[in-house]
């Protein structure tokens, strides 16, 4: 299947002390890996074709109902992907999955199955053996991080433009 380039993804995001620790991580990595600028974050759903003014309330409610979860880091991980290049491995919880399904509905799409939860560090194409390296220069994963909130944000790969249109805090994290 193509992928598709140009569209509306869900991102989770992480409490800002989690936050700054991946940033911390992502810069390490980036400082051997040239990668596009972006945000760190968890793609959680998309892409969407458009998400209308119906679906940004009923996220808001959904986010209004839910609290913080808390992610099982597994590993440091790569692909021969440019937007899976190099990445931290997350446990895929009921709580993530849950979330997803709920996302879907809200924006009436059929739900895509594949679904492999991951926190980007760096994209493009990057030689495997400068990867592989890579992980013993890395600090230990912690065990958890936080999800405090969502946002929509309108991608354009071709262009390396990730545009953050809105972002919700879960209830619990005003």
């Amino acid at each position: 299947m193509k992928r598709v380039s140009k569209g509306f993804w869900i991102w989770c995001e992480f409490s800002s002390i989690h936050s700054d620790y991946l940033n911390i991580i992502k810069a390490k990595v980036q400082d051997q890996l040239n990668s596009p600028e972006f945000k760190i974050h968890l793609t959680l759903a998309g892409p969407f074709k458009n998400i209308d003014k119906s679906t940004i309330r009923h996220l808001s409610y959904l986010c209004q109902e839910c609290s913080s979860i808390d992610v099982k880091i597994k590993k440091y991980g790569y692909k021969n992907e440019f937007f899976e290049s190099f990445f931290i491995i997350v446990d895929h919880s009921q709580a993530l999955t849950s979330l997803r399904k709920e996302i879907f509905k809200i924006n009436q799409s059929e739900i895509i199955d594949h679904f492999s939860p991951h926190i980007s560090l760096a994209y493009g194409k990057h030689d495997e053996k400068k990867k592989i390296n890579l992980f013993s220069s890395l600090p230990k994963l912690i065990d958890t991080i936080k999800i405090n909130r969502i946002s929509i944000v309108d991608v354009d790969e071709n262009i390396y433009l990730w545009r953050n249109l809105e972002t919700f805090y879960f209830n619990s994290d005003y």
